[in-house]
């Protein structure tokens, strides 16, 4: 029963992650681009009406990827104390995609209360909201290929 549990644990983890990276490269490669070609009253809509579940469904797959990597690492993984996190190679292997995965979650609540304001002014295109849009794009996305390199590490022990 527990290996059955552990597996759905790490299948969850990683759809949730895969939801989750998707919906980063989704709206960096697909939806930014056009938005910021459209006319700003229709784009600012846009954004507007997919604001809402877009920003639900990375902060559910976020939280998920969080909380089950912890679950795995710890509850149904070896991790068991400090001194196993902090003096093997897969422990803190660990801790550095636990450090990213923070930071990511961070990152994205700030991002996401930030992005109407830094890329639309009124009825208006920032000037710098391309550049402000690629900054915390490749900031993501640094961060999850960080996260997915310490994955296939830790699946080789490392």
């Amino acid at each position: 029963m527990e290996t059955t549990l552990v597996q759905l644990v790490q299948w969850l983890h990683i759809l949730a992650g895969i939801a989750w990276f998707g919906g980063y490269i989704f709206m960096t490669f697909a939806v930014w681009p056009v938005l910021l070609r459209r006319p700003v009253p229709e784009a600012h809509s846009f954004y507007l009406d997919l604001a809402q579940p877009i920003h639900k469904l990375m902060m559910i797959s976020g939280s998920l990827v969080l909380l089950l990597g912890i679950l795995r690492g710890t509850v149904w993984g070896i991790l068991r104390s400090p001194e196993v996190i902090f003096n093997t190679l897969y422990g803190q292997t660990w801790f550095v995609a636990l450090l990213l995965t923070l930071t990511l979650t961070v990152h994205g609540a700030v991002t996401a209360r930030q992005y109407e304001s830094r890329i639309w002014e009124g009825d208006q295109l920032r000037p710098d909201a391309a550049r402000y849009l690629r900054n915390n794009n490749v900031f993501a996305l640094v961060c999850f290929g960080l996260v997915l390199a310490c994955m296939v590490l830790m699946r080789f022990g490392m």
